[in-house]
């Protein structure tokens, strides 16, 4: 029997996670560079692998818990400036990187709202699949009118790289409905393909995907905030 559950008591199962889980291992991630500080030459590779294996862990338990969660943003910083180093640390010493200057969409800032970023970073996960091998993911956001003139944030995630394609699995998962209980295709490979869509039909969007040679394209239109 399928049991589909609700989105909220997953995400405050995975913020709850989290939460619990990125203060320890920060933790030990401050323990293991005061250690390298010291002058002690026995077990300092093991304890630098040690450390860059935390730092990594941690960099993925923030970024799943924004992507996942409720909440998940520190606020030491603006929202969007935020995200991006989260993503950006998410990414570092793996095959994709990320494309998405400093200083690009800064003046939209006001405009994005908490759960449009959080459709963002499922965005950026769903286009790490279609990089098999390796690439760039650009990050595009712009302020646009809809159908009915009214303004809105348009956001995009452009995958390029040699060989960038979308598994049929994934784009079955983006296409699955949420109310016809035909999630049993539904595994841990293709599961947060259907949660980015049930994202942004909650913002009264849809997730469009467009293909090219080498290129796979992700865009979605989403309210701005209501709340400035």
């Amino acid at each position: 029997m399928t049991v589909l559950v609700d989105i909220q008591v997953v995400q405050l199962l995975c913020s709850r996670l989290c939460h619990d889980m990125v203060g320890p291992s920060g933790a030990v991630h401050n323990g293991m560079e005061l250690y390298n500080e010291m002058d002690t030459a026995d077990g300092a590779d093991a304890l630098k692998m040690v450390s860059s294996s935390v730092e990594q862990l941690s960099s993925r338990l923030a970024f799943f818990r924004m992507a996942f969660g409720l909440g998940g943003l520190t606020g030491r910083k603006p929202p969007l400036a935020e995200s991006r180093d989260i993503i950006e640390a998410f990414l570092a010493d793996g095959r994709v990187s990320i494309d998405w200057p400093f200083d690009e969409g800064a003046e939209l800032a006001q405009y994005v709202s908490v759960p449009a970023l959080k459709l963002l970073f499922n965005m950026v996960l769903v286009a790490i699949d279609a990089l098999p091998r390796g690439g760039t993911l650009a990050v595009i956001l712009a302020r646009v009118n809809d159908d009915q003139d009214v303004p809105v944030i348009g956001m995009a995630v452009k995958a390029s790289g040699d060989g960038a394609r979308l598994k049929d699995e994934l784009l079955s998962a983006l296409s699955t409905k949420g109310d016809k209980g035909d999630a049993t295709e539904l595994n841990a490979h293709n599961v947060h393909g259907f949660f980015c869509q049930r994202l942004a039909e909650e913002q009264l969007s849809k997730l469009e995907v467009v293909s090219a040679e080498n290129e796979v394209q992700f865009a979605v239109l989403v309210p701005e905030r209501n709340d400035r």
